[in-house]
């Protein structure tokens, strides 16, 4: 009998662990888009994609600080993502790009074989001095 009350306590420390993560951990979701991304796999992360309300924003990490931009990105149309990658737009499964252009983060298809794309990351950024792959990473 005594091993009951025992029992019960085990479901409240695992939930218990499940609560709110610090703004270094990394972001966990069902969303391929959110969290953090580095230009190398075992790097520390160059930019971090959050969501709130609904909208997408984007920090920069300068100085070991992260800066948000002030505005949300917007989620690419097929038209848009030809722009960026005219004979590889069908590869593309998802794109955030800044309205004002300079930025854009772009989720490969499962099999795409773009030009620049590393083996071992199903992403592309964007950004004013061209386009390769980034890496996600924990957001330390």
């Amino acid at each position: 009998m005594r091993a009951l009350p025992c029992l019960l306590l085990v479901p409240l420390v695992l939930i218990a662990g499940c609560g709110k993560r610090n703004a270094g951990d990394a972001v966990y979701s069902s969303d391929p888009m959110l969290g953090c991304y580095g230009t190398h796999p075992r790097k520390a992360a160059d930019f971090r994609i959050e969501q709130e309300q609904g909208r997408y924003y984007v920090s920069f990490n300068r100085d070991d600080q992260w800066q948000r931009e002030a505005a949300p990105l917007q989620e690419a149309r097929r038209d848009e993502v030809a722009s960026y990658f005219p004979s590889d737009a069908d590869q593309i499964d998802r794109a955030l790009v800044r309205n004002s252009g300079g930025f854009g983060l772009f989720h490969l298809k499962p099999g795409a074989a773009l030009r620049g794309k590393a083996k071992d990351s199903d992403y592309m950024t964007l950004v004013l001095i061209g386009a390769g792959p980034v890496f996600r990473t924990a957001c330390n």
